[in-house]
């Protein structure tokens, strides 16, 4: 989901630094600032836009490198590693 346009907001070095706390709360909700230095802007901050999900073509590619794997094997090579046996994890303890 993208984030609406959003147009900057100045603040000072000083806004920021008395306030720090409200602009990483509007950099969370999405807020770009234009950081400003004797009303000069000095930097952009933009909050970093974190993905939900991977786009169906993208995870597609990714698993098109992938090896393919033999089931069969596999299943064997899960039963060699993982004890089957069922055993009662309290045996043996004072509990």
């Amino acid at each position: 989901m993208a984030l609406p346009h959003r147009h900057p907001t100045d603040v000072s070095v000083r806004q920021f630094v008395a306030d720090s706390g409200s602009v990483t709360r509007g950099l969370r909700q999405g807020h770009p600032y234009i950081l400003t230095l004797n009303g000069e802007p000095l930097a952009q901050m933009i909050p970093i836009r974190r993905r939900r999900s991977v786009p169906r073509d993208e995870a597609l590619a990714i698993f098109a490198t992938a090896p393919v794997l033999d089931p069969d094997e596999l299943r064997e090579d899960l039963a060699r590693a993982v004890d089957q046996d069922l055993r009662d994890p309290f045996e043996g303890t004072d509990l």
